[in-house]
Protein backbone atom coordinates (compact mmCIF):
# COMPACT_ATOMS: atom_id res chain seq x y z
CA UNK A 1 0.00 0.00 0.00
CA UNK A 2 1.23 3.45 -0.85
CA UNK A 3 0.58 5.55 1.96
CA UNK A 4 0.05 9.41 1.87
CA UNK A 5 1.74 12.56 2.92
CA UNK A 6 -1.25 13.44 5.01
CA UNK A 7 -1.65 9.12 6.39
CA UNK A 8 2.10 9.92 7.67
CA UNK A 9 1.04 12.91 9.00
CA UNK A 10 -0.93 11.22 11.14
CA UNK A 11 1.07 8.21 12.19
CA UNK A 12 3.86 11.33 13.52
CA UNK A 13 1.03 13.19 15.41
CA UNK A 14 -0.64 10.18 16.88
CA UNK A 15 2.87 8.52 17.98
CA UNK A 16 3.77 11.80 19.38
CA UNK A 17 0.30 12.33 21.11
CA UNK A 18 0.45 8.72 23.19
CA UNK A 19 3.52 9.28 23.84
CA UNK A 20 4.07 9.49 28.18
CA UNK A 21 6.69 10.41 30.36
CA UNK A 22 8.00 7.70 32.54
CA UNK A 23 10.82 7.71 35.18
CA UNK A 24 12.61 11.01 33.19
CA UNK A 25 12.19 9.63 29.67
CA UNK A 26 9.32 9.80 27.30
CA UNK A 27 7.80 6.32 26.38
CA UNK A 28 5.87 6.08 23.05
CA UNK A 29 3.40 3.21 22.13
CA UNK A 30 3.25 1.99 18.61
CA UNK A 31 0.16 0.35 19.70
CA UNK A 32 -1.80 3.51 20.68
CA UNK A 33 -0.94 4.92 17.50
CA UNK A 34 -1.90 1.76 15.38
CA UNK A 35 -5.25 1.70 16.81
CA UNK A 36 -5.85 5.45 15.85
CA UNK A 37 -4.44 5.10 12.49
CA UNK A 38 -7.12 2.27 12.39
CA UNK A 39 -10.01 4.20 13.64
CA UNK A 40 -8.95 7.41 11.22
CA UNK A 41 -8.44 5.04 8.41
CA UNK A 42 -11.16 2.66 9.13
CA UNK A 43 -11.97 1.91 5.39
CA UNK A 44 -8.88 0.96 4.45
CA UNK A 45 -7.71 -2.40 3.89
CA UNK A 46 -4.04 -2.90 6.08
CA UNK A 47 -2.32 -6.19 6.94
CA UNK A 48 -1.18 -5.84 10.86
CA UNK A 49 2.55 -6.23 10.13
CA UNK A 50 2.81 -3.52 7.61
CA UNK A 51 1.25 -0.91 9.34
CA UNK A 52 3.29 -1.63 12.32
CA UNK A 53 6.09 -1.52 9.53
CA UNK A 54 5.06 1.47 8.06
CA UNK A 55 4.64 3.55 11.12
CA UNK A 56 8.40 2.08 12.46
CA UNK A 57 9.73 3.24 8.80
CA UNK A 58 8.12 6.65 9.49
CA UNK A 59 9.05 7.61 12.93
CA UNK A 60 12.86 6.34 11.26
CA UNK A 61 12.58 8.79 8.47
CA UNK A 62 11.27 11.35 10.67
CA UNK A 63 14.37 10.88 13.29
CA UNK A 64 16.47 10.79 10.24
CA UNK A 65 16.03 13.73 7.85
CA UNK A 66 13.15 16.03 10.31
CA UNK A 67 10.43 15.00 6.93
CA UNK A 68 7.83 12.59 6.40
CA UNK A 69 8.13 12.70 2.87
CA UNK A 70 9.96 9.79 1.07
CA UNK A 71 13.84 10.65 0.80
CA UNK A 72 14.42 12.05 -2.91
CA UNK A 73 17.74 12.14 -4.26
CA UNK A 74 19.23 15.13 -5.06
CA UNK A 75 19.71 14.19 -8.70
CA UNK A 76 23.45 14.02 -7.99
CA UNK A 77 26.42 11.48 -6.23
CA UNK A 78 26.30 12.03 -2.60
CA UNK A 79 29.55 13.45 -1.38
CA UNK A 80 31.71 11.80 1.75
CA UNK A 81 32.18 13.31 4.83
CA UNK A 82 36.26 12.86 4.03
CA UNK A 83 35.76 15.11 0.50
CA UNK A 84 34.02 17.82 2.85
CA UNK A 85 36.80 18.13 5.57
CA UNK A 86 38.83 17.88 2.67
CA UNK A 87 37.36 20.82 0.90
CA UNK A 88 37.08 23.00 3.84
CA UNK A 89 41.02 22.74 4.86
CA UNK A 90 41.21 23.45 1.22
CA UNK A 91 39.13 26.50 1.35
CA UNK A 92 40.78 27.88 4.82
CA UNK A 93 44.05 27.36 2.60
CA UNK A 94 43.30 29.70 -0.11
CA UNK A 95 44.08 33.58 0.15
CA UNK A 96 42.64 35.16 -2.07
Amino acid sequence: MVYSVKQDTFIVMSYNRNGTFENEEWVYSGTACKQEYRAKYRDLIIQETSLEAHIKDVINRLVRTGSVDNEKSPGRPSVSEQVVDDLRRLGKNLHL
